[in-house]
């Protein structure tokens, strides 16, 4: 559950700096149209991201999940506010709005549950260390390091750490997952495009995910999944 806290802080965090940068853009325009509603908007936002950027924790759940809501709201709204506004224009406005309220109920109902797992301060920290170096390892050169691509035309970027007792999985650089030795599988099943990459299903216990993986660093979880290379342990 450790790896649960860890995944939402990071959540928390790359939102926040999200909402900073979209809040800080709407504040601009919201001035230079001279729009004070948007104005307001753009501040809740803005200030919701830099508080999770500051303070990351999973309370920050609530943070950004009521900041959405809130400017969903005014999304929505927005036909209101905006005289000789065309009624297409308005129900474009209240769409996205809506979109933005059902986003931040999402977030909202994951709170309870990142509330009610287990709160390990050291096994957090040390798990938030293990992590914080596993993302800056150089996947060409590490041989307990091994990267898959999952998606389509919007390609997300996976990194597994292979260590003695198993591995951390960073998925789409943001998702922590901690699984045995025992529990990991990666498969190929034929070559993408031009031969340069492997089509690989990765089986982590309950999860499944589809993606490509070049042959070197398929080769590298094969070698340690056998026991053929000496991993650290993760503590280290």
């Amino acid at each position: 559950m450790a790896a649960y806290r860890v995944s939402m802080k990071r959540s928390v965090r790359r939102l926040g700096g999200f909402l900073a940068v979209i809040g800080a853009s709407v504040v601009v325009f919201g001035f230079a149209a001279g729009f004070l509603h948007l104005v307001a908007v753009g501040l809740v936002l803005f200030g919701a991201g830099v508080w999770n950027l500051c303070r990351p924790s999973i309370h920050g759940l609530v943070v950004d999940g009521a900041a959405m809501i809130v400017a969903g709201a005014c999304h929505g709204l927005a036909g209101l506010w905006v005289p000789d506004a065309h009624a297409s224009s308005a129900g474009k406005w209240a769409f996205a709005g809506l979109l933005q309220v059902v986003w931040g109920i999402r977030r909202l109902a994951i709170y309870p549950t990142a509330r009610g797992s287990v709160n390990d301060p050291q096994a957090i920290a040390r798990l938030e260390a293990v992590v914080h170096d596993l993302s800056r390892r150089d996947a060409s050169a590490d041989p307990t390091v091994v990267e898959f691509w999952t998606g389509g035309l919007r390609r997300r970027r996976n990194r597994l750490g292979l260590y003695a007792e198993g591995t951390v999985g960073l998925l789409e650089q943001q998702v922590v997952r901690l699984e045995r030795r025992a529990e990991v599988w990666i498969e190929a099943s034929g070559t993408t495009t031009l031969g340069r990459s492997l089509k690989v299903r990765i089986q982590m216990s309950d999860l499944q995910l589809m993606g490509r993986m070049s042959a070197a660093h398929f080769e590298r979880f094969e070698r340690w999944k056998l026991g053929q290379v000496q991993a650290q342990p993760i503590a280290a």
